[in-house]
């Protein structure tokens, strides 16, 4: 039995897709003139690189906001990936979240349970073993990848991993920010002296320097769309509302509430919320 490539996707701009993963991640498409550029493959449902081939016939650079198990699961798939160096070294475990079929059916249940959908894949069918690792090669801030007539800028943007990128594309003016900044930021990416932990201060840093750059793009998407329809831009609140919340948390203003954690059952997480966005954050990460 073949796999799903019933993907949801849509045009956002000229040559330029998001493809919803069931509810489970974004990814997102640019296709330039001599090639395209995947940005996260998920976390591994179904037949992405065979969707793709509906969209494109052009070499593909694969790469990465991040090595987290929802955006690398469909990793292997695909023979190039390219990510920030300090991801690299966690990329084969997902972040340390786990790649194994049973976690990412466990995560893959957990989303449909919560968002309801009717998913036209088959858990048994359409999730595989993760595999083989393709090469790794590095994304650094500032590099320029030139897709033919069409640049994308790679952006730093450390906080919810130690190598999370973002992807500015200059033709449209769009920035892609996968898990760097939404409506549920998760900040930290372990504890202190770990080689993933970010502290708030350098995160703060780097959600600044992105409102810093307001005059290179027109709208932001994130890696996720359960928090915005499918297509549609992330709300021009949720950045400068993520920077306030970081900024609150430094100072010692924030309203903190502890919740339970919903991807590591038994774990809480500390949260200041600020209009309709959430920070997560260490508390023993504070310098």
């Amino acid at each position: 039995m073949a796999k799903t490539q019933a993907f949801p996707y849509t045009e956002i701009a000229p040559n330029t897709y998001e493809i919803g993963e069931f509810d489970c991640a974004s990814m997102f498409l640019i296709v330039g003139d001599e090639k395209a550029m995947l940005i996260d493959t998920g976390t591994g449902i179904g037949d992405l690189k065979g969707f793709l081939r509906k969209l494109t016939d052009k070499p593909l650079m694969v790469c990465y906001t991040h090595n987290h198990m929802d955006h690398v699961g469909g990793a292997g798939a695909f023979d190039n990936a390219h990510i920030h160096p300090k991801d690299m070294a966690a990329f084969a475990t997902g972040g340390v979240i786990g790649l194994s079929v049973e976690r990412r059916i466990w995560y893959i249940t957990m989303i449909a349970e919560r968002e309801k959908g009717d998913y036209p894949y088959d858990l048994n069918v359409d999730v595989t073993e993760w595999g083989p690792q393709p090469p790794l090669t590095p994304l650094e801030d500032g590099q320029v990848i030139d897709l033919g007539n069409r640049r994308v800028t790679v952006v730093a943007c450390p906080g919810h991993s130690a190598g999370s990128v973002t992807f500015l594309d200059e033709n449209t003016r769009t920035l892609f920010l996968g898990d760097a900044c939404n409506c549920n930021l998760l900040l930290g990416g372990g504890a202190p002296g770990t080689p993933n932990f970010t502290s708030i201060e350098k995160a703060l840093f780097h959600l600044k320097r992105l409102q810093g750059m307001y005059d290179r793009y027109d709208r932001y998407y994130n890696g996720h769309y359960d928090f915005r329809p499918l297509g549609e831009p992330l709300g021009d609140d949720v950045l400068p509302d993520a920077i306030t919340a970081c900024e609150r948390i430094i100072a010692g203003t924030a309203t903190v509430v502890v919740k339970p954690s919903p991807l590591r059952p038994g774990a809480t997480q500390h949260v200041v919320t600020v209009g309709r966005t959430s920070v997560s954050f260490n508390p023993d990460g504070m310098h």
